[in-house]
């Protein structure tokens, strides 16, 4: 608890009235960090708007409004509960929106049906080849009818891929909202043997061009909007860390990461205030509000800021730019994600400038006030970066993966299977869950590649090759 203690607290004042006091409220009752419920509630108001608003920063500068955040919380810290609390009004409008379509999806879908009886019927009846003729084009139209999908803004433990077939299916929108970190672990893997898939997560954070196979075809969403926001237990951050795809592809410098204080042991169990039935409805309806009116916009809308605020966001750059620089700056090891920093903090502008304004937010310039919380925020997650950033770099799978590398070199194995690995280290891993995801640390960086192999029974086991170049006496370094 003493580095995150020691951490900056969320800061509260930089939302409008109803959702502080939503979050004072939350965090009060479920006596938790405000870190909480006030990270989450940021990952709410991206569910509103990404893809349907954007913020012209400057020039041909455009940054759209999804989030990627991660809020690392011990098991036991309330997350659950406090993420019920904060995304009630958003699964409320997701349940709104399905009910406004789904009486014309039955119409439509009814009449499909009676179409292509009709159309079989034709056939069955039909005598000439025009009247067989006419009976096909009939039931081809009936096919071809376009019927619309129900809405849905969220998803929550999914694989990349189903998550960008419905991202695909829902116009480019999609929100991946969790208090466990499933999602991550898939990315990571969980199912494709250990293999990252970050095309999604890359693209959907900045709305580029992103190409899905669905139903044999190839679909194209020109700019695909991605939020993220789950909470994650701390070793999620050492996962993280031992994929190298995702430091190296950008993944992790996409990532807004909140580390609230453990409050577990100091917790007040007798006379805690709870949660104001008033706050809970002005919060819901805020929000529920907004996002059930930005889902009629026709198409993205842009957002300005004002000179002022354009001032404000360019000080905040100057401000940033010497901290990166090699040698000599703080943000130096973040370099990537610091870089990043200043189109997060435009993002968080525009969506505090929503959650203020709502609507009349699109035809009003974003101002310095608001801005200049965003920055007070764009401090918040520097700090909590450094510190995920710190955590990450102490990664007990390099330490793992040196004891299996140390293995394949003194044995000579130029091949091996994940069971022998099992086997040799049965005092280092619990369970083959556990090397696997050492293997694939050690094959993304290039130590091994996974083989399938035949055991002698006939059944299929994950096999590796080693390197050639790590058999070599020259090659003395780790992963």
């Amino acid at each position: 608890m003493d580095t995150q203690a020691a951490l900056p607290g969320f800061p509260i004042e930089v939302f409008p009235e109803a959702i502080a006091a939503m979050v004072r409220g939350v965090a009060t009752e479920l006596q938790v960090p405000p870190d909480l419920p006030g990270s989450l509630v940021l990952a709410a108001l991206a569910t509103a708007a990404a893809g349907r608003a954007e913020v012209h920063v400057r020039g041909r500068w455009h940054e759209p409004l999804s989030l990627h955040i991660a809020i690392a919380a011990a098991p036991g810290t309330g997350k659950s509960p406090v993420f019920n609390e904060i995304m009630r009004p958003v699964f409320a409008a997701e349940r709104h929106l399905q009910d406004q379509v789904r009486p014309k999806i039955q119409e439509l879908e009814t009449e499909r049906r009676r179409t292509k009886a009709r159309a079989e019927a034709a056939r069955q009846k039909g005598k000439s080849p025009e009247d067989l003729e006419a009976a096909a084009d009939a039931m081809q139209q009936a096919e071809e009818m376009e019927i619309p999908v129900l809405p849905r803004l969220t998803a929550d433990d999914i694989t990349p891929e189903a998550a960008a077939s419905m991202l695909v299916e829902q116009g480019g929108r999609l929100a991946i909202l969790s208090a466990e970190g499933g999602y991550y672990e898939n990315v990571l893997g969980r199912y494709s043997n250990g293999r990252p898939n970050l095309e999604l997560v890359l693209k959907g954070h900045a709305g580029d061009r992103l190409q899905v196979d669905r139903r044999g075809r190839q679909e194209a969403v020109e700019r695909p909007a991605l939020t993220v926001g789950v909470c994650i237990q701390p070793q999620m951050l050492k996962d993280l860390a031992g994929s190298k795809q995702m430091h190296g592809r950008g993944a992790l410098a996409r990532l807004l990461f909140s580390l609230p204080p453990d409050l577990v042991g100091y917790r007040d169990v007798y006379s805690t205030p709870t949660l104001d039935e008033e706050v809970c409805r002005a919060y819901g309806g805020l929000l529920k509000g907004l996002i059930v009116d930005l889902a009629t916009l026709p198409q993205p809308e842009v957002m300005e800021l004002s000179p002022q605020a354009e001032r404000a966001h360019a000080d905040w750059r100057a401000e940033i730019e010497p901290r990166l620089r090699l040698g000599t700056g703080d943000l130096e090891s973040l370099r990537e994600w610091a870089s990043k920093l200043a189109g997060a903090t435009a993002r968080l502008a525009a969506l505090l400038h929503l959650a203020e304004y709502q609507m009349s937010g699109l035809r009003k310039a974003i101002s310095e006030d608001t801005m200049r919380k965003a920055i007070r925020l764009g401090r918040y997650f520097v700090e909590h970066a450094l510190a995920a950033f710190g955590v990450m770099r102490s990664n007990p799978l390099r330490d793992d993966a040196l004891a299996v590398l140390s293995w394949v070199i003194k044995g000579r194995r130029a091949e091996f299977t994940l069971r022998e690995v099992h086997r040799g280290h049965q005092r280092r891993f619990d369970s083959a869950e556990e090397v696997s995801r050492v293997l694939s640390m050690m094959e993304s960086y290039g130590y091994v590649r996974a083989v399938e192999t035949t055991s002698t029974g006939g059944r299929k086991t994950a096999g590796y090759v080693t390197n050639p170049v790590v058999l070599d006496d020259t090659v003395t370094k780790a992963p």
